[in-house]
C-alpha cells in the first residue's frame, strides 16, 4: 500500500472537513483505485458534503427571508484553441494551483475524465454558431485530489479583427456561516457606537443577513432597469429605510452606486471583448439609453466606450 498516497488522501479529507466547517460545500475528493478504509472515508466524506449542500439549497428555496447562499465565480478567458489566456483570482483560489500553473494550459487539463467528453460534446454542438451562450455541468480537478463540481456558462466573445475568445464562468454556492454574520454585525454596530456624525442605524444579525441577500439579488439582476427597492425590501422582510441605510453601512456605498458600478464593470468587459453594438451592450448592462450609458461610462473610466474599444483593438 502506498503510504505517500495515503498521506495525501488523509490530507484531502482533512482539508474538505475544514472547508465544510467554513460553509464551503464546493469540493469533492477524487476517487482512487484503492478499496480500503481510507477510500470508504472518501466516499462517506463526499456523500456528507453532497447531502449538506442539497440540504442548504433546499433551505434557501423554502426560506427566502433568511438566505445563507453566496456566489463565488471562477472565470476563464480562452483563445480559439481553448487555451487559458486569462482568469480571475478565484480560479487559483478554488483549484489550489498557482497562476503560473494555470496560465497557457488547455482548459481540459483541469477537467475530470468524466467532464472532458462533456466539454468536447459542447464544442461540437456550438461549432459554427456565430453567437452562443450555453450552460453545462463541468467538474474541475483541483490539487490534493479535490474535484470542484460546477455549473458553467460558456459564451463567445468576438473581436472586430476576427479574433475570438471563449468566456467560461462557473458558479459555486458558498454558505456564509453564522459566525461571519455575527462578526459583520459586530463591526457594523461598533461603527454605530463610535459617535460619528453620519446617519447610522442599529442592525440585528437578521438585518445583516437580509441586506447581504439583497446585494446578492442585485448582482444577479443588473439588467432589471426599474427594480423597486421597496418591493425588494418587503420580499426580504425588512423596510426600504433599513435596506438603504443598512446597505451603506455594510458595504460603504449606496445601492444606486453599487448597481451602477457593477453594470459598468459588466459593460466594460463586453466593450473590450465583444463586437456587440454599444447600444446592445447598454441594454444588456441595464442602462436605459445609449447616451446615458456613454456619459456614466466616461465619468467612471475617463473615456467613452467607443474610445476604449478602439484603444483595445489597436493593442
Amino acid at each position: 500500500m502506498n503510504s505517500e498516497h495515503n498521506k495525501k488522501r488523509i490530507k484531502s479529507i482533512n482539508r474538505m472537513l475544514i472547508e465544510v466547517a467554513r460553509g464551503n460545500f464546493s469540493y469533492r475528493i477524487e476517487r482512487s483505485e484503492y478499496n480500503d478504509e481510507l477510500e470508504a472515508l472518501v466516499v462517506l466524506a463526499n456523500m456528507m458534503t453532497e447531502e449538506l449542500e442539497e440540504s442548504m439549497r433546499h433551505n434557501n428555496y423554502i426560506n427566502l427571508q433568511e438566505s445563507y447562499k453566496y456566489i463565488a465565480q471562477m472565470t476563464f478567458v480562452l483563445d480559439d484553441d481553448f487555451i487559458i489566456r486569462n482568469f480571475n483570482p478565484m480560479v487559483s483560489e478554488m483549484l489550489l494551483f498557482s497562476p503560473e500553473e494555470i496560465q497557457g494550459k488547455p482548459i481540459t487539463d483541469f477537467l475530470t475524465e468524466e467532464s472532458t467528453p462533456v466539454w468536447r460534446d459542447l464544442l461540437e454542438f456550438i461549432s459554427g454558431e456565430e453567437y452562443y451562450n450555453h450552460t453545462v455541468e463541468l467538474h474541475f480537478k483541483a490539487k490534493e485530489f479535490f474535484i470542484v463540481p460546477t455549473v458553467c456558462s460558456v459564451s463567445n466573445l468576438s473581436y472586430s479583427d476576427g479574433r475570438a475568445s471563449v468566456l467560461v464562468t462557473s458558479i459555486e454556492t458558498v454558505l456564509q456561516s453564522a459566525e461571519e454574520i455575527r462578526e459583520l454585525h459586530r463591526k457594523v454596530n461598533d461603527q454605530h457606537n463610535s459617535g460619528e456624525n453620519n446617519l447610522r442605524i442599529l442592525l440585528t444579525q437578521a438585518d445583516v443577513a437580509k441586506i447581504a441577500k439583497a446585494k446578492d439579488y442585485l448582482t444577479k439582476h443588473l439588467k432589471d432597469i426599474n427594480f423597486s427597492l421597496k418591493d425588494l425590501a418587503h420580499t426580504l422582510g425588512t423596510n426600504e429605510f433599513k435596506l438603504k441605510y443598512g446597505f451603506k453601512q455594510l458595504y460603504g456605498t449606496t445601492i444606486f452606486r453599487f448597481v451602477q458600478d457593477e453594470r459598468l464593470r459588466k459593460a466594460s468587459l463586453l466593450v473590450q471583448h465583444s463586437k456587440l453594438p454599444l447600444k446592445v451592450i447598454a441594454e444588456m448592462s441595464g442602462f436605459k439609453t445609449a447616451p446615458h450609458f456613454s456619459r456614466v461610462f466616461k465619468e467612471k473610466y475617463g473615456c467613452s466606450p467607443s474610445t476604449l474599444r478602439k484603444h483595445f483593438l489597436n493593442k
